[in-house]
């Protein structure tokens, strides 16, 4: 039983947003120190999980990742009243008072923890279940939790594109060495959603099927968010589709945070197997349980086929050298020191993970990027 626990983490984490989102005002930072509190310490003082369990039940394991979608959409519908102005019936008074009460200090409050929220719970959720390219529900409740940060390109260039050229000079989401995170958080965003394009219009014309027709799964994904949009509208008015924009943009950034660290700096030939070196590993507990095993990234990119909770560990992988969030929170903040603790690791990998082949790119991308302390 307390194999499925561990992963009534990010469902429970949701519910307590849901909660601290009612009560307004400054609540929402209160709920941000925890959030820091709980996954940054117990990642440091937590140690790894190496384990793996069997299951009896996949239907618990898959109900676990299906009730984030009500959750959230609950959580995100709460955030964007409280930045509105829309009346409630006479039953919300005491609300109401609690909204009046929320300025906009606290309201960023609730755009950075929804940012972080819609990330883990929206985005990595979205990105395990559109994995499943076979199963029509999966597919359903993944692509309605991509749609809630604008990201439906995510469904089809991450499975069809990132997957395929990961760690290579043209995957627009592996980071280069050294390069600007906000750089490569635009650069990504753009050639990942026009990379979808291609990918999709190439599908439909294969098929004999219009690229502008309603088959297009870029259509479909912006109408999916469209009418998010629209009723973030009707629930806080204009401000509160502002709002809606805001926490959408804050996810978006996250999910690109983790992207950066997740393959920064590391090489492959295209055309060549994908292994466990071409992504940074980490196996802390914390992140592993609150992320459904994303933290497992090179067995995810190893065999794309595994659900999550199969990924293997692979503390023997070229490795993080602290937890998801605290990486993500350097990479964002403090880049120059993220590139400092990373040069030995991208040292270490370069001279034992490293091919002859994959070492004369990783010499020419040092050069390219001006990193002399990897040169020495």
């Amino acid at each position: 039983m307390t194999n499925y626990l561990r992963y009534t983490a990010t469902p429970l984490l949701v519910a307590l947003g849901i909660f601290f989102a009612l009560q307004g005002q400054y609540w929402m930072w209160v709920y941000y120190i925890i959030f820091l509190i709980i996954i940054m310490f117990g990642d440091l003082f937590l140690g790894d999980d190496n384990s793996h369990p069997t299951y009896a039940s996949t239907n618990t394991l898959n109900f676990l990742l299906y009730i984030n979608l009500p959750l959230l959409l609950t959580a995100v519908i709460i955030s964007v009243w409280m930045a509105g102005d829309l009346p409630l019936p006479d039953w919300g008074t005491s609300l109401m008072a609690v909204r009046e009460a929320t300025t906009i200090p606290h309201l960023m409050g609730y755009i950075i923890v929804m940012g972080l929220i819609m990330a883990s719970a929206g985005t990595n959720v979205g990105h395990e279940l559109t994995h499943r390219k076979r199963n029509r529900l999966d597919m359903f409740l993944g692509n309605w939790l991509l749609a809630l940060t604008w990201d439906c390109a995510f469904a089809i260039e991450h499975v069809y594109g990132h997957h395929k050229y990961v760690a290579t000079s043209i995957d627009p989401a592996t980071a280069k060495r050294g390069q600007n995170p906000y750089h490569f958080i635009l650069r990504s965003t753009i050639l990942s959603h026009r990379n979808a394009w291609i990918i999709e219009n190439k599908r439909l014309r294969k098929r004999g099927q219009s690229p502008a027709s309603i088959s297009n799964r870029m259509i479909i994904g912006y109408f999916r968010s469209g009418i998010l949009t629209t009723g973030a509208f009707f629930i806080g008015g204009w401000g509160g589709v502002i709002m809606f924009l805001f926490m959408a943009m804050g996810g978006k950034i996250m999910l690109e945070g983790v992207n950066y660290m997740e393959h920064y700096g590391l090489i492959r030939e295209e055309g060549t197997p994908i292994l466990p070196k071409h992504s940074w590993n980490t196996n802390r507990r914390i992140s592993s349980f609150f992320l459904y095993n994303l933290t497992r990234h090179s067995s995810h990119h190893e065999n794309t086929q595994l659900e999550y909770w199969e990924l293997k560990a692979y503390p023997n992988a070229p490795e993080m050298p602290l937890g998801y969030l605290s990486c993500v929170y350097l990479v964002l903040f403090t880049p120059w020191i993220y590139h400092r603790i990373m040069a030995p690791k991208l040292k270490d990998w370069d001279l034992n993970y490293a091919n002859p082949e994959e070492r004369t790119l990783a010499m020419a991308q040092n050069k390219a990027s001006g990193l002399t302390y990897l040169l020495t």
